[in-house]
């Protein structure tokens, strides 16, 4: 089984961008790496270019609601990975996820791992630190609570029809949760598979 994976850009070469796409080849059965780019001029969209079976979809008047929109029209394979630029997918991701679908199921979370120290730069010593000094149990993390399409395996039929509201810049994931449940699938958020997350989050790291 291959699946499609949607990938929002934006000038995303830093923080991860790299390590991003290795961990997507490395750990998904991949059909398409399908690109929706919002108009980026560092050098990220030569740089997915390197790589096979990419499309790469402009919407640089956009946003993320436009963007995933964009992603989600363009999906062929039963079912579809959305994975954020800034994010590096667990070992095994796939087969990890896959172990949660059943006929009722609508979608697979990884539960994000936030790493956010500006002044680790080296991917080891950044895994290091979420080790150390992330000591805070998981359920506090809100990615828990609602609906982050950051590392997200999704049942294409159940959203196929979904039209985003184009002024969700924000919050757009959870507007796919809540549809996807009104569907009456369940959205499955696990600790196994997971993502580490470069977000900005120092806050969370100095407690």
């Amino acid at each position: 089984m291959k699946v499609d994976v949607v990938l929002l850009t934006k000038n995303s070469l830093m923080p991860c961008l790299k390590h991003c796409v290795q961990s997507i080849y490395r750990n998904i059965p991949i059909n398409r790496l399908i690109v929706v780019d919002g108009g980026s001029t560092d050098g990220t969209i030569e740089f997915l270019r390197q790589f096979s079976n990419v499309i790469i979809v402009d919407d640089s008047k956009g946003n993320r609601a436009t963007s995933r929109q964009i992603g989600i029209k363009m999906v062929e394979t039963e079912w579809f990975l959305f994975v954020d630029s800034d994010v590096i997918l667990s070992n095994n991701w796939f087969n990890e996820a896959w172990k949660y679908v059943d006929d009722d199921v609508g979608a697979v979370q990884g539960v994000d791992k936030p790493i956010g120290d500006r002044s680790v730069s080296d991917f080891g010593e950044a895994m290091d630190k979420l080790r150390t000094r992330l000591h805070k149990p998981l359920k506090e993390h809100p990615s828990i609570i609602r609906g982050f399409t950051g590392d997200t395996l999704i049942r294409t039929s159940a959203i196929k029809d979904i039209k985003i509201p184009k002024f969700l810049h924000f919050y757009e994931d959870q507007y796919i949760k809540k549809f996807i449940e009104n569907k009456g699938f369940k959205w499955i958020i696990t600790q196994n598979p997971f993502c580490y997350h470069f977000a900005i989050i120092l806050k969370l790291l100095k407690r």
